[in-house]
């Protein structure tokens, strides 16, 4: 096969797995902490937010990285000096804990930093742990320095660091902004010795101990830069360990008193050696109750399990609205310059596939939680792209509070119709898979069917051109309007995914399974047969739009291989035979391994896109290509072991490099996670050899008589069903319905239906 061949001439000089990335970071839903190890002076934590996500509403100020810095130093008889150097850091594995060696002669020297799973402010764990190797006695002086940035800009340095407070009290160190109301209280985990707040950098570094002054509650130490730091001492015989270290705690609204009384009883008296454990254990026990695929090779395994712990990392727990939001990715990038973005949003897409992830491992408590976030009907700011149909799921992205948010630019808003397929066939696995639709807190009727299904179905092209197909959008990769929409095979492979899922949600929400009923299935096979008729080149080739079609030339796009993973188009049949020959000619990336996603030209587009390499190798797998799916799945899980577990958003075409954002939820941990559960339907595919053929004639050619729509059959229990014109139940956003709902009955007995087959 094409594929086999340009592999094999691509081997003498295909790039090799190797690192090429140096950031972890560990968050528990409510606060997310970064190691930088490409600090100039060696991996330290250099970032900390109260909050994982940007924006919590529009308007509203941008969640800030409230860390300029935060180390230990360390004093023996080898001299004193700041911990900044280390020989090794990385992830303990499987879990969000960070270990950093940081040993000098005798002294093995681990450092350690965690956002604990159960702590229920925002805040980490910061440890030191010390043991002497030596033969004789040492006395140790151990320091914990706070470099945070938590005033204003007054002076325009962009430090946000003018007007800060420190104070001790009770041994506990505080600072704040003295006009922001942003502050940290540092809890040491065993009693200080000393303390200071002024010079305390050069003071350490110069070999002295801190001088044990500070400000007090009533007469704070006021200034601009303030940095504080802890000092404790410790005599250590051979062989002995000691423990030093701090609980650095978020608090707002100068509220000070309230967190340290909440992080001391989450504590419970715990030493630092005890909270290290009960992390490593309760990462233990959540990984317990997942559902592991079979056949997982050792190194796939450690990968897998990882990205599980990236997901929990990056899915907010924090109370409100927020709750349950998975980000695109955590607040990190990869490289420099124009690749050193972070996508720390909410984006429907990406969440989409995280939640089918954590549904596939057996997390439905998380998979719902992220599934209530995008249904809180907090959509429908651009109704006039849509005909006027108010709609449930946002057409791009969400702010933290679940509101929908789409960027902007000259050519207009992205408005993209591929997340209504996509969330309703997240929904419908996560129902399949034992989720209750009822203990999501919505309304079903309003939200899932009347604003959601139906809207996607009524989204279909009506001019002969393009007919049946899902009207124009911006689709995955974001073109904007104002001309830029298109009839994207992306978007309409996922309308029909989400419609099929719909019909299955129908049933489990009705009982209904009256045939005459299967309008949802039926608009989904009119979709595909649609994507076969006005999608492939003369080839067959199915292209990444009609637009790019009718061009002739320019329109070679993987995210068009969602046709034969979630359409249900043949993987095997000539179309995908015929598209995956010209995306292997004209996608390949030079590194000899993965692809780029489209023949756009710009430089995002020619990136590697991991995303892409895994949702090809489903296909392939789909296709009973298992060797070049393989190869696939083995690169980017050499990659991630030789980068700390983390898949990024890109890859650098030429040498493989880490790019962008990582890690990635929704396009890494979850496409990859989700790359190992659909192995076995995948292989299944392949053997049974059945699928929407689109050289093949429909088995009938007449619709089912008196086809009616779910929204007029009676819902069982006084459900209203999608079509109801009455008034609507009150939405967890606290709106009333009161509009007449838009009946799926109308929208059949005006489209002509198309005759389905059936599928597997």
């Amino acid at each position: 096969m094409l594929c086999i061949l340009l592999l094999a001439l691509a081997t003498a000089q295909a790039a090799d797995p190797h690192p090429s990335y140096r950031k972890l970071v560990t968050a528990n839903g409510r606060a997310v902490v970064v190691l930088d190890g490409d600090n100039a002076s060696g991996p330290v934590l250099d970032l900390f937010s109260d909050h994982l996500y940007q924006q919590y509403q529009p308007g509203q100020e941008a969640t800030r990285d409230l860390l300029y810095d935060s180390y230990f130093g360390l004093g023996a008889s080898d001299g004193q000096a700041w911990l900044t150097a280390a020989s090794t850091f990385d992830y303990e594995h499987g879990t969000g804990i960070l270990a950093i060696d940081r040993s000098r002669g005798d002294l093995v020297v681990t450092e350690y930093a965690f956002a604990p799973l159960g702590l229920p402010v925002p805040g980490f764990v910061h440890l030191l742990r010390v043991e002497h190797r030596g033969t004789a006695a040492e006395d140790l002086r151990a320091f914990s320095l706070h470099n945070y940035h938590l005033g204003q800009d007054s002076d325009g340095d962009g430090a946000y660091d003018d007007g800060e407070a420190l104070w001790v009290e009770d041994g506990v160190l505080s600072e704040w902004g003295a006009t922001t109301g942003l502050g940290m209280r540092f809890l040491p985990l065993t009693a200080p010795s000393s303390y200071g707040c002024d010079q305390v950098w050069a003071t350490v570094g110069g070999g002295a101990p801190l001088p044990g002054t500070c400000g007090t509650p009533e007469a704070r130490w006021e200034g601009d830069d303030r940095v504080g730091a802890l000092q404790w001492e410790a005599t250590l015989q051979p062989g002995e360990v000691a423990w030093f270290g701090t609980i650095q705690a978020f608090f707002s609204n100068w509220d000070a008193g309230d967190v340290r009384a909440v992080v001391e009883t989450w504590r419970s008296d715990r030493d630092p050696e005890t909270l290290l454990a009960d992390e490593r254990a309760a990462w233990a026990a959540w990984l317990a109750e997942g559902i592991e695929p079979e056949g997982l090779s050792a190194d796939e395994q450690a990968v897998y399990e990882q990205q599980l712990v990236f997901l929990k990392m990056g899915q907010v727990v924090e109370e409100g609205d927020a709750h349950g939001q998975i980000l695109a990715s955590l607040p990190l990038s990869a490289g420099t310059g124009g690749f050193s973005h972070t996508w720390n949003i909410a984006w429907v897409r990406d969440g989409a596939y995280a939640i089918r992830a954590l549904t596939a491992a057996g997390y439905l408590q998380e998979a719902g939680d992220a599934l209530a976030f995008l249904l809180q009907d907090k959509a429908g700011g651009y109704t006039d792209y849509l005909g006027g149909q108010d709609y449930s799921v946002s057409v791009c992205r969400c702010y933290g509070d679940g509101s929908e948010w789409s960027d902007e630019n000259e050519d207009g808003p992205n408005v993209e119709f591929d997340d209504f397929g996509l969330t309703l066939w997240a929904l419908g696995a996560w129902v399949e898979a034992g989720g209750d639709l009822a203990a999501l807190g919505i309304d079903v009727d309003g939200v899932v069917f009347d604003r959601l299904a139906n809207v996607l179905m009524s989204l279909r092209e009506q001019e002969a051109h393009g007919e049946g197909l899902i009207l124009a959008d911006s689709s995955i990769w974001e073109r904007h309007w104002n001309g830029h929409q298109q009839h994207f095979a992306y978007t309409s492979a996922w309308a029909a995914a989400g419609l099929g899922a719909a019909q299955d949600l129908w049933t489990a929400w009705t009982g209904d399974e009256r045939p005459h009923h299967d309008v949802y299935r039926m608009r989904a096979d009119e979709t595909r047969t649609a994507m076969c008729a006005w999608l492939r080149d003369d080839d067959g080739a199915m292209t990444a739009s009609l637009e790019q079609r009718d061009q002739g030339s320019g329109y070679d796009d993987l995210a068009a291989v969602e046709a034969f993973n979630a359409a249900g188009i043949d993987a095997a049949g000539a179309t995908a035979t015929a598209s995956f020959a010209r995306w292997e000619e004209h996608l390949a990336v030079p590194s000899g391994h993965g692809f780029k996603r489209n023949d756009d030209g710009d430089s995002y587009d020619e990136q590697e896109w991991v995303m892409v390499d895994l949702r090809l190798a489903e296909a392939y797998r789909r296709a009973c290509r298992m060797e070049d799916a393989q190869a696939l799945e083995d690169w980017i899980t050499q990659q991630a072991l030789q980068n700390h577990w983390t898949i990024p958003e890109l890859l650098h075409p030429e040498t493989g490099d880490y790019e962008g954002p990582a890690p990635m939820m929704g396009f890494g941990a979850g496409l990859y996670v989700l790359a190992m559960h659909t192995r076995a339907e995948a292989a299944a595919d392949c053997a049974d050899g059945v699928g929407f053929d689109c050289d093949e004639a429909p088995d009938d050619t007449e619709a089912p008589d008196d086809t009616e729509a779910p929204g007029d059959t009676e819902a069982p229990d006084d459900t209203q069903p999608p079509g109801d014109t009455g008034e609507g139940e009150l939405s967890r956003c606290g709106c009333t319905g009161g509009r007449a709902l838009l009946s799926p009955a109308l929208l059949v007995l005006a489209l002509p239906l198309l005759a389905r087959r059936r599928h597997p």
